[in-house]
């Protein structure tokens, strides 16, 4: 090689060096910019080698929680949700394999921060009562995580009371955890990591064409500590709070939305850790919170819960500034905007946005999508897909972000759950068109699946905990509804119903609410029909009514339910409501057509049953399964956005909420904060295993979010900050120095090359 190239090709390095370096500290790469932390500089040379990023690396997190959507039902285009199935992951990673934890929604809340198990009254969204599940001394302390798999696991001993040993009956096992057990933000406060909680409508919704922000436009609705629910009087202890009795005025439940305020603190899981809220005994005597924040306040302040759009802590307001952001920020959208609810009981932040489809942050209130006036009030991945599209690039643009951001858009469990087209889940009376949609007890089970991690394999399982497990009768009949909460499939009565001639501990629990519950009985349905057409235009009819019998004025004998076929909801620009249009073949024994004699508008459709012991009058319950246990809260999947992920990055290993929690934990080094004081079960800085892991997130072997994740551990980013980012310049003095600099090198790199080319042009001649 001649002297000439060897030195060429040596400044070229030299120089391609220096920009990379400086360009890495331009764009804000944590791993580097993250050495000037005092704070983190013992640590720095130790890699989490299960994520294969530094410690302190990702200096922000922003997790937004969405609402009871499958993948498939969100990332296969079934829906008009493009901005999350198209446009986020083609920014970071999709996760197609993130499991929920359990059904319905408050237990994956619970088990995302705590790593604690369902129970039936969280799985049933605290929708009864709620008080104290039980004192500290339930908490499972013995054996160790190799000797007894519920170690410091939460035992609820209401279900001990049982004849069965099975579940107590809905609002006997309470809701809120006491104090000793630990919290992802109890661990924060110990490793001084900033965090806040951020919730859409808390304290109330604002009106549409308002010009100033009002903070408690509902008073008394979330005035418990940490926005629990009801008056600041309400806790689990001395005052447990009816969640269907007495309510402030205009407020009708403490678990669902309201007209107009479309919080749920039951998507909130703040409230329901005394760790974090602190507790008031009988006697007048407070038990303080576990820990409180290291840098002075408290767990509840303003500087810890929020509404999301408030001028004054809200979430744009602490964007501003990277000091003024959060470590960890937890996004809660209310009960329209995170896809819960097809039909809005508000704003779904339609009139939030231009006419070309950018959003509008100026008007009436800047940065209060609120206080525009929607064009309708469409929910589902629909109004999701408007409040991602509105608050992501808000986070995208900010200057923590780039200095070592990570947004996480997830979902607490699969809904709907039956089975379309392959793996895809679809709930017929949800999403158009649907046809011949037959779900049974295979596909409700399959909605239920579990999926975690563990030692490098991919396993169809999880934990279940204590409350909620998967032990069964001499019959093999499932005892517990297991952390699917039997949502999706039909077992026999519940134990307050059994007959007197059968043995209590062979009852098997059918739980009245939720998705849970027993075959249905007889119904009444107003329809249209008549001679010439075997078609019935039925609106009420859904998938699981296929096979169910059918009678009535002008209806043959022997006549079922055949192919069903529904259409919506539509969702009018002029009200509240939505138009669902369903139909359904009337077909004979045999599946034949048939019919009508005359005119129908009305039928009765025939109670179902458990198909091996047809009482007069049933027909077979396509969902009936005793023995099967429902596992899990099914395949939700994930997005992650990060200049550590690399743009249309996509993971098939299997994760859940355990693996999320551990995740956390590990990437901010909760194990270094200064909490070892010992608990029932583990510390608050150690956790289970003395590596800061909670609950079921501490399990053996449990993998967190690895290089199939982070897939650009250098941080550089550059590919992303082309297509994410739109702020001018970063942020913080350092950054902008860094990036003049490395301007200045790239013109100098570029002139030196320009004067080597002349220099040595007779030799550029020569080569080979």
């Amino acid at each position: 090689m001649s002297t000439f190239r060897a030195g060429h090709r040596f400044l070229r390095a030299v120089v391609a060096c220096c920009l990379g370096l400086l360009a890495l500290a331009a764009v804000g790469a944590p791993a580097a910019a993250a050495l000037a932390s005092p704070a983190h500089t013992a640590a720095r040379s130790v890699t989490i080698t299960s994520t294969g990023l530094h410690p302190g690396a990702i200096k922000h997190v922003w997790l937004i929680i969405l609402e009871n959507k499958s993948y498939d039902a969100t990332f296969s285009g079934l829906n008009q949700n493009t901005y999350l199935w198209k446009t986020l992951p083609e920014q970071g990673a999709l996760l197609t394999n993130y499991y929920g934890t359990g059904h319905s929604s408050m237990d994956n809340y619970l088990s995302l921060v705590s790593g604690q198990a369902p129970e039936e009254d969280t799985q049933e969204d605290c929708s009864v009562s709620n008080k104290l599940i039980g004192p500290n001394s339930d908490i499972i302390n013995t054996g160790s995580l190799f000797t007894n798999k519920n170690y410091g696991q939460m035992y609820s001993p209401a279900n001990a009371s049982q004849p069965s040993g099975a579940n107590a009956p809905l609002g006997e096992n309470g809701c809120t955890y006491p104090t000793d057990v630990p919290t992802l933000f109890n661990q924060f406060d110990a490793a001084g990591v900033t965090w806040k909680g951020y919730a859409q409508d808390l304290g109330g919704a604002q009106t549409p064409g308002s010009t100033q922000f009002v903070p408690d436009t509902v008073p008394n609705r979330e005035a418990a500590a940490c926005g629990g629910p009801g008056t600041a009087a309400n806790n689990p202890d001395t005052n447990p709070t009816d969640m269907e009795g007495d309510y402030p005025p205009g407020v009708t439940t403490f678990t669902a939305a309201q007209p107009d305020d479309q919080f749920v603190a039951k998507h909130f899981p703040f409230p329901w850790f005394e760790s974090l809220t602190g507790a008031v005994q009988a006697n007048g005597s407070v038990t303080p919170p576990l820990n409180e924040p290291s840098n002075g306040g408290t767990n509840c302040d303003a500087n810890h819960i929020a509404n999301l759009d408030s001028p004054t802590d809200g979430l744009f307001h602490d964007l501003q500034k990277v000091s003024t952001t959060p470590d960890f920020s937890w996004i809660t959208p209310d009960n329209c905007s995170d896809a819960h609810d097809a039909v809005c009981h508000g704003n779904n932040l339609s009139g939030a946005f231009n006419a070309n489809g950018t959003p509008n942050y100026n008007s009436p209130i800047p940065y209060d999508p609120e206080s525009t006036t929607p064009a309708n009030y469409t929910g589902g991945l629909y109004a999701s897909d408007l409040f991602l599209e509105y608050y992501i690039p808000l986070i995208e643009q900010s200057p923590a972000f780039k200095e070592g951001g990570l947004i996480d858009i997830t979902f607490d469990e699969a809904f709907p759950p039956f089975t379309y087209t392959g793996d895809s889940f679809n709930n017929a009376n949800d999403y158009p068109p649907t046809s011949e949609d037959q779900p049974n007890y295979t596909s409700g089970l399959k909605a239920d699946a579990a999926g975690e991690n563990l030692d490098g394999r991919n396993v169809h399982y999880e934990p279940t905990g204590p409350n909620s497990t998967l032990g069964t009768n001499a019959q093999g009949d499932q005892l517990y509804p297991g952390p699917g909460n039997n949502a999706f499939i039909d077992r026999p009565p519940s134990c307050s119903d059994v007959p007197a001639n059968l043995n209590a501990a062979d009852c098997v629990p059918g739980i009245v609410r939720g998705g849970s519950g027993t075959s249905p009985g007889a119904r009444t349905d107003t329809v249209t029909g008549g001679p010439g057409s075997n078609v019935i235009s039925d609106n009420s009819i859904v998938a699981d009514d296929t096979g169910r019998g059918v009678t009535g004025t002008n209806i043959p004998a022997n006549s079922f339910v055949g192919a069903v076929t529904d259409t919506g909801p539509d969702f009018p620009t002029t009200n509240k409501g939505s138009v669902t249009t369903g139909s359904f073949q009337l077909v004979s024994q045999n599946g034949s057509p048939v019919d009508p004699t005359g005119p129908v508008t009305s039928i009765t459709l025939s109670a179902e049953g458990d198909p091996t012991d047809l009482q007069p009058g049933e027909t077979p319950d396509p969902l009936w399964d005793a023995t099967d246990p429902t596992p899990g809260g099914g395949d939700t999947g994930s997005v992650l956005i990060s200049p550590f992920i690399r743009p249309g990055t996509v993971s098939g290993v299997y994760y859940n909420h355990y693996s999320w929690l551990r995740t956390m934990e590990d990437l901010f080094d909760v194990k270094r904060g200064n909490d070892w004081a010992p608990l029932p079960a583990g510390t608050v800085s150690g956790g289970l295993d003395g590596q800061g892991h909670l609950g079921f997130a501490a399990q053996p072997g449990l993998r967190p979010f690895g290089p199939d994740v982070f897939t650009n551990p250098s941080g550089f980013g550059l590919g992303y900050s082309l297509t994410a980012s739109t702020s001018p310049l970063p942020s913080s003095p350092w950054a902008q120095t860094a990036l003049a600099v490395g301007v200045l090198l790239a013109a100098l790199a570029a002139g030196g090359g320009i004067w080597l080319r002349r220099r040595w042009r007779p030799a550029l001649s020569r080569r080979p």
